[in-house]
Parts: structure tokens; sequence; C-alpha cells
């Protein structure tokens, strides 16, 4: 019978202040993915941490 591997803990990365700003000049102008992309976390981290912010990740007309 093979063995069951075991399932290792994510290491928690937290939010840097350049994590932050980055996030906030980016918010509302770029994509949700994009921003997900660049700060190598997932989007619904990205999503929580603005919404923990009170940031609005809407896209804003041009």
């Amino acid at each position: 019978m093979a063995r069951a591997r075991k399932k290792t803990a994510r290491k928690r990365v937290l939010w840097t202040t350049a994590d932050v700003k980055y996030l906030r000049k980016s918010a509302g102008r770029a994509p949700v993915a994009q921003i997900a992309r660049q700060l190598h976390r997932s989007e619904a981290a990205v999503r929580y941490k603005a919404t923990m912010l009170k940031v609005s990740l809407a896209l804003k007309r041009r």
C-alpha cells in the first residue's frame, strides 16, 4: 500500500509596507489578477487585504 503524503502547512507571508503601498497605488487602476501577480499572492489574498484596508478595487473609467 502506498503511504499517504503528509500535507505541509504553507508558510504565512506577511504584508510589507511596500506591498501595501503598491496595493493602494494600483487599486482601481489595474485588475486584481495583475496586482496579485505582481505581489506574488493569490487574488483572494489581495481582495481580503484591500477589504481590511477599506480600499476599493473597482476599476475606474478613464
